[in-house]
């Protein structure tokens, strides 16, 4: 790193250089040359699992250059070490301090590039996601599809490796998220310095359109006539943010929409004073990564971004050479309504949106009877989404879920279970597994599982 400032991963592991050596020395050992180091932080079964994954199937060059579990390999540090060894500060000094844990346990895991801009609740980590794409057998000139793309981290994480990418999703929001983090892989990191003086009068811009008036002391009332920002190109406004690129336009309307957020969970902060804190941390983001994407000479993969129901999917047959995706856990985490006040402000019938929403509908007179009408809901449209996914799929390419079941929830019946019938039953044989144990003593779901399918 040279005479840099110590990046918030160097502070996160000082004095934590080596890789689970109490623990695993002997197995790493066993299973890798002297000549492959393993990352820190590796502490799980299913972590060695994925490398050893990794380390069968990419050749040096490919561990350098796409590995995700690798320190370095004969002595040259991945890319992946690289990038994560810039990785700036995650959260806000104010921030709780089991968050600030989480992202210092994790440092190679989850927020590095662009992944801990808006975090979102129940994605996966882009780590494990990098390494399953490898061993899946994708590679730069592949497609992989993401049917049901949450925050985007397929398709960040593809782009990243050069990988092409199709993402889908239905809501909105969830659309602008995925292209504001892929957009903001790839900018002149000039732009970036520019605006980090105009925090307030980005936001007042960009408030014109969003927001009416006050509702209530600290919190913005909800606009919804309007679905677009001025910098969109509608006529007659916001001509400063419509010289921008448009990467740079969908990440300051993200940035604005975390610090509603944000504020609404914090009685004593405005919009409007969290923003150029939350917009620092997005610039520092994308600056990191872009400096690093520079260096190493990374060439991007393609992204494209579709809203749409993954039910019944606008795509050719047999377009897609990987499928990866992490379905919704049915109803261990409600997403509309962790998002419903960034739908609002986007102008979207979050309700309407509901209709369509895997995993929320079924209802019931009491709790055993909503528990079976919503387990009916699911499966049938996962039925649905499984047999899309095999029509879009090449043979004898993967279509890999990844997937765990809260039991308390749904009354002790595991979902993985009955997604690998439903999956043969549509065309796919189940290639192998992988179980992840989700760590944490206030989790209530324990594990999940990392199913591999081939189209048959």
């Amino acid at each position: 790193m040279g005479s840099q400032s110590v990046s918030f991963a160097q502070k996160s592991l000082k004095g934590r250089t080596s890789y689970s050596e109490g623990r695993y020395t002997s197995v790493v050992n066993e299973l890798f040359p002297p000549t492959h180091k393993l990352l820190p932080q590796i502490n799980q079964i299913y972590e060695l699992d994925l490398a050893w994954g990794e380390f069968r199937v990419l050749d040096e060059e490919a561990l350098i250059r796409r590995g995700a579990y690798f320190r370095s390999v004969d002595g040259v540090d991945t890319h992946h070490y690289r990038i994560c060894m810039r990785t700036p500060d995650q959260v806000n000094a104010s921030s709780r301090q089991d968050r600030k844990n989480f992202f210092a346990a994790n440092v190679f895991a989850v927020g590095y590039a662009t992944h801990g801009l808006f975090p979102y609740r129940g994605k996966f980590h882009p780590q494990m996601v990098k390494a399953v794409l490898n061993i899946m057998g994708l590679k730069p000139g592949r497609t992989v599809f993401d049917p049901m793309a949450g925050c985007g981290t397929t398709g960040i994480e593809a782009s990243i490796m050069g990988i092409d990418s199709v993402t889908n999703e239905l809501s909105p929001f969830a659309c602008l998220m995925t292209r504001a983090k892929v957009g903001a892989l790839d900018v002149d990191v000039r732009r970036l310095r520019e605006l980090r003086v105009k925090a307030q009068d980005i936001f007042d811009e960009l408030s014109k359109t969003f927001c009416k008036a006050p509702r209530r002391e600290h919190r913005l009332d909800f606009d919804q006539n309007h679905a677009h920002l001025p910098f969109d190109g509608e006529k007659g406004g916001g001509r400063s943010l419509a010289r921008l690129p448009v990467a740079l336009r969908e990440l300051l309307k993200l940035c604005f929409l975390d610090s509603v957020g944000y504020a609404a969970r914090r009685a004593s902060k405005t919009p409007r004073a969290l923003f150029p804190d939350v917009l620092g941390r997005y610039l520092d983001a994308a600056e990191a990564f872009n400096t690093t994407r520079q260096e190493l000479g990374l060439r991007l993969g393609k992204c494209s971004v579709l809203q749409g129901d993954a039910r019944s999917l606008k795509l050719s047959n047999d377009f897609a050479d990987g499928i990866l995706f992490s379905p919704p856990y049915s109803f261990a985490i409600d997403y509309l309504e962790n998002d419903r006040p960034q739908l609002e402000l986007l102008g979207v019938d979050a309700d309407e949106l509901k209709l369509g929403m895997v995993g929320l509908r079924g209802d019931g007179r009491n709790e055993a009877q909503r528990i079976e009408a919503r387990l009916g809901e699911y499966f049938a449209d996962m039925r649905l989404i499984l047999h899309e996914c095999c029509r879009v799929l090449r043979r004898g390419c993967y279509c890999t879920l990844i997937v765990g079941s809260n039991t308390n929830q749904t009354g002790g019946v595991t979902l993985e279970d009955r997604l690998v019938d439903i999956a043969k039953s549509e065309g796919f044989t189940l290639d192998f597994q992988i179980m992840r144990e989700i760590e944490g003593i206030r989790n209530t779901m324990r594990e999940e599982y990392l199913l591999f399918f081939k189209k048959s």
